[in-house]
């Protein structure tokens, strides 16, 4: 009998799991979601959060109507006779059909990025740039500030004045920033890819890119951003400049993937440690690091990524744990106010694409405290400030394409990367108005990968999504 019970809440459980990739990820044509369920109606009831009329007072025919979840489920009987609702069997085959043909494209477009991380020769290193930082040592990591621009009555355009928003194409002649990225996500592509295939090709490389940008001689950078986010007509870098090192996150959840493989090199992995280690210490001492981890908006809440995990990588656990769980409640206390609304990023020109881009740090910090064993996804701070308040506070406007938005924003109101977080937060806080949203903005989200703009890359959701299902942890998931 209980063996009997087990069965059946095992497969409860599963289909419960299948219903909710099919809803997060897309229906099949002609299945169970009425492609006339997008329309005006349901996106003013979402961007009021009010519950959806009856088929009567709408009067609409009954087939418009997306089908309710009673008709999703069939009525069982236990051998006590007290009911049980189980997915019926059409649904239950469709749920598995998506779940496994987004599981097949994850790992299909995973292979092939790590395939093409493997196949790729070209040499990154801080060596190879024509311009050199004022140190004139080819291995200091150097970047230019995005968004200052020549001063026209300057002698030669000296010193370059700020134009916040409007990021200056000179800025690609340095090559290092772009290094530095790639570095990070050919590592974290082979490693993930190593996880699921096996396929020691992949470490082999992972354990080359790691010499070449960290280790060799002839190509490693040195272990400071001194010279990051530099300004013409300076002699230094800039505190802004530590946000460069941020998705280093990425690399370092993919190393510990590819330690069962005969091909991983421990020593290779020493070396990587100590220089991660100097660079931390650099992060403490300098000026620099310490004025960006003071910081209120974004570049303050990304060095607290920052920091977590490369304490916990160089294996500093109780310091990474003591840290998250302070850094999420000061975060949270400090940059979302009562209404959800991330006042430090607001203020920008460009206050859309930062309102994102701070949430996507706060996710990933909420994601480390739960690591460490508190729930962060639902701490409320003392005047009711929560991550959730500030993702409910974005989503109108997402549904508006933007409209009604009260703060100056030069840029457009991509979805994609907003999107992305609207996925994890229905894992997390399983809304219905999140579902609802989801089947209006996933198309235009597409829309824009399809227009190849930036982060618009859709399948490293499954993998994120599936990961926080499984094992409670972010992989691949933000910026």
């Amino acid at each position: 009998m209980g063996s009997h019970n087990q069965k059946l809440l095992i497969l409860t459980i599963f289909g419960m799991l299948c219903f909710i990739f099919l809803w997060t990820f897309g229906l099949p044509e002609n299945s169970i979601k009425d492609p006339d369920f997008n329309d005006d109606s349901t996106k003013m009831n979402l961007m009021n959060d009010a519950p959806r009329k009856s088929n009567k007072d709408e009067n609409v025919p009954f087939n418009k109507i997306p089908p309710s979840i009673s008709n999703k489920l069939s009525t069982v009987y236990d051998v006590d006779g007290n009911p049980k609702e189980y997915i019926n069997s059409r649904y239950y085959v469709n749920y598995l059909s998506i779940f496994r043909q987004q599981h097949h494209q994850m790992l299909s477009m995973l292979v092939q990025k790590a395939d093409l991380a493997f196949r790729n020769n070209s040499v990154y290193s801080v060596t190879l740039k024509s311009q050199l930082a004022p140190s004139q040592d080819f291995h200091d990591y150097l970047s230019l500030a995005r968004y200052f621009w020549p001063d026209p009555n300057g002698r030669n355009g000296l010193p370059y004045q700020k134009r916040d928003g409007y990021p200056n194409p000179e800025i690609e002649t340095v090559k290092d920033y772009a290094f530095l990225r790639k570095v990070f996500k050919d590592v974290e592509n082979l490693g993930f890819a190593y996880y699921f295939t096996r396929n020691d090709s992949y470490v082999e490389k992972s354990i080359y890119r790691i010499k070449e940008w960290f280790i060799n001689p002839e190509t490693k950078m040195n272990p400071n951003l001194n010279y990051a986010s530099f300004i013409k007509g300076f002699n230094s870098g800039r505190r802004t400049g530590v946000l460069d090192m941020h998705p280093i996150y990425r690399m370092l959840q993919s190393i510990p993937l590819m330690r069962s493989s005969s091909k991983w090199d421990f020593l290779v992995e020493n070396q990587l440690k100590q220089w991660i280690s100097d660079y931390y210490e650099w992060l403490e001492i300098t000026s620099l690091g310490k004025n960006e981890k003071i910081s209120l908006n974004n570049h303050g809440t990304y060095y607290d990524v920052q920091a977590i995990f490369l304490l916990s990588y160089l294996d500093r656990e109780e310091e990474a744990s003591k840290y998250s769980l302070e850094a999420l409640i000061h975060r949270v206390n400090t940059g979302i106010g009562l209404s959800g609304q991330q006042h430090h990023e607001t203020i920008r020109p460009t206050s859309w694409f930062y309102s994102v881009f701070n949430l996507q740090a706060l996710f990933l910090l909420a994601e480390r405290s739960q690591y460490y064993g508190y729930d962060g996804w639902n701490y409320v701070g003392p005047k009711g400030q929560s991550i959730k308040k500030a993702i409910d506070y974005l989503l109108p406007y997402a549904l508006t394409d933007g409209k009604g938005w009260p703060f100056n924003n030069i840029k457009e109101f991509e979805l994609n990367s907003f999107v992305r977080l609207l996925e994890l937060a229905f894992v997390i806080w399983p809304d219905d108005k999140y579902l609802k949203a989801l089947i209006i903005l996933r198309p235009k989200a597409k829309s824009e990968q399809a227009l190849e703009y930036r982060n618009a890359d859709w399948e490293d959701n499954y993998l994120c999504v599936w990961s926080l299902m499984t094992n409670k942890q972010l992989w691949t998931c933000v910026e």
